[in-house]
């Protein structure tokens, strides 16, 4: 043990980015740019689920209250709005997996870059999706790294 205060580098000098990495690096922009892509449907199918549930709660309401005004008192309208509650519970789950699953997919895109900003290693990326089939998307990715030293290779 010496008095002297550690220093440490934040950088390793001898780090090889190869095909994991890359790979790694296309997958994690892949992820981001689909739930990206996504983003309009979610909100589309959040709007809709929430207009038909508020729609089914005020139905059963008015529902309720003719009947109120026609002198009949039933638990029909009660069991409506609690089915109307069904399709807020679907839009508001839908919108809260996509949120929580972009956060999800930024802050790991966002370490990646963080990673390579401090070698002041930069890419661009290019990601086309193809057709879907069966549930598999055909994603197609070109990836141009720059400033890469070629200790790194």
């Amino acid at each position: 043990m010496t008095e002297r205060k550690p220093a440490f580098n934040r950088t390793c000098t001898k780090i090889s980015l190869g095909t994991k990495f890359e790979d790694q690096l296309k997958d994690v922009n892949i992820n981001y740019a689909k739930l990206q892509k996504d983003r309009a449907i979610t909100y589309t199918y959040f709007v809709v689920f929430l207009l038909i549930g508020i729609a089914v709660i005020a139905g059963a309401f008015l529902f309720g209250k003719y009947i109120y005004d026609k002198g009949v008192i039933s638990t029909v309208p009660l069991i409506i709005m609690a089915v109307g509650l069904a399709p807020l519970g679907l839009a508001i789950g839908t919108l809260n997996k996509h949120l929580e699953n972009r956060k999800a997919a930024k802050l790991k895109k966002d370490r990646i870059d963080a990673v390579l900003a401090l070698y002041r290693i930069a890419y661009d990326i290019n990601i086309q999706f193809g057709a879907s089939y069966h549930g598999k998307q055909e994603v197609y990715v070109d990836l141009q790294t720059k400033n890469l030293p070629k200790t790194h290779l």
